[in-house]
């Protein structure tokens, strides 16, 4: 995508009494954008500079910056532009996956935009200036569909700010996620998890399954074997080559906005976990399991030692992440219970408090979009039928 100086500069705006613009970058000063970010205290590692700017030739990123009339920042929002899609698509059916891709692109983002006001007028109005920079990079970037997660520590959320969006043009699903305070006392905290939860921390440590937190690369290559392993139980397939790709993590780990951990017992990987670090905030984004043994405990020592280790390292707050919020119609609630109960369950042990945040998602041009759909259903169908084969051990044996 070719920037340039017009592209950069966004259209300003009369928001009442007070004027708004935006400018948008292809990259930033990781630093300047970082520290941006971290003046509101419900950013997350998902909005910085290093996350956003992956190295891929079908992914770029998008900066948003929205100023007032006194060039002070109001409002950021980070999203990244896909050309195609995912990279994990079964090999089988890649060909259609690309076929697919051709239709249009996405723009996606997560935890934004931030807005560095509490005041409700101006969180408006960099709300209404936002979709002016939002419908120029639908324009700019030929996009199909956009959409995105807002901030679940953003509080200020209301039901003025979900209108706002509802009158651009995005379809609302509501979300849950689970996050406990970290100024808390550890002991405290642990009184307060499930005992279930407890038991199995204990039980993990009696069978002398121990955590590393990973330092090397060739730590963080196991770490990718893990995914790989992981990823066939989901019916997705990942490269070889995919599986070499650490560089990128690896910089991640380096810059300090995610941490992994893996779950060993003698010289045999159990689990792993991804930990996003940002502003105080440790977000749980990657959860692995090798599934290769029976009534394996090695997930709950996990989450255990990252709450130690983010308490330990000054943060804030732990988020558990979580999922689509139960829907309003009861015919739904079956389909919804199959996908989402076992994951809430887990989740709920750990004592954190729920938090609603949304997902906004707009269908730039629906008959596109039909056409992407069919054209992805055969990938959808393979995936689910070679999750579906896939057998958990039993007394520690495959089947």
């Amino acid at each position: 995508m070719n920037f340039s100086e017009e592209n950069l500069i966004g259209m300003s705006k009369h928001v009442g009494d007070l004027l708004m613009k935006f400018k948008f970058f292809p990259h930033v000063n990781p630093k300047e954008w970082n520290e941006n970010l971290s003046l509101c205290d419900y950013s997350t590692f998902f909005q910085t500079a290093e996350f956003l700017s992956k190295k891929d030739p079908d992914r770029y990123p998008v900066f948003i910056y929205i100023y007032d009339d006194a060039e002070n920042i109001q409002g950021q929002l980070g999203l990244i532009i896909s050309k195609s899609k995912s990279g994990h698509s079964t090999k089988i059916l890649r060909k259609f996956t690309k076929m697919a891709s051709k239709i249009g692109g996405r723009g996606s983002w997560t935890s934004g935009p931030i807005i560095h006001s509490n005041d409700k007028s101006i969180r408006t109005k960099v709300i209404q200036t936002l979709f002016l920079a939002l419908d120029k990079v639908v324009q700019d970037h030929n996009l199909m569909i956009l959409d995105g997660y807002t901030p679940p520590q953003d509080f200020d959320i209301d039901e003025s700010y979900l209108t706002e969006f509802k009158k651009h043009g995005f379809e609302q699903q509501n979300f849950l996620t689970l996050a406990s305070d970290l100024n808390q006392d550890l002991e405290a905290f642990w009184q307060k998890i499930k005992k279930s939860a407890r038991n199995d921390v204990t039980k993990a440590k009696r069978e002398g399954i121990v955590i590393k937190e990973i330092s090397t690369k060739e730590e963080l290559t196991n770490y990718k074997l893990l995914t790989k392993k992981w990823a066939q139980t989901k019916g997705i397939e990942i490269a070889d080559a995919d599986t070499k790709q650490i560089d990128e993590d690896w910089l991640y780990l380096k810059s300090g906005i995610q941490k992994f951990f893996l779950a060993y017992k003698e010289q045999e990987i159990l689990a792993g976990l991804r930990v996003g670090c940002f502003n105080k905030i440790a977000y749980t984004h990657q959860v692995l399991n090798s599934y290769s043994k029976i009534g394996n405990v090695a997930g709950p020592l996990l989450t255990w030692h990252a709450i130690n280790w983010a308490k330990d390292n000054g943060m804030k707050v732990y988020d558990f992440s979580g999922g689509e919020a139960p829907p309003s119609n009861k015919k739904d609630l079956k389909a919804y219970t199959e996908q989402w109960e076992s994951l809430f369950a887990y989740k709920r042990k750990w004592s954190g408090n729920e938090f609603p945040y949304y997902h906004f998602i707009k269908i730039i041009n629906k008959e596109r979009y039909k056409l992407y759909r069919i054209l992805s259903k055969p990938d959808t169908f393979l995936r689910n039928y070679k999750k579906k084969r896939f057998t958990r051990p039993r007394n520690g044996v495959r089947k």
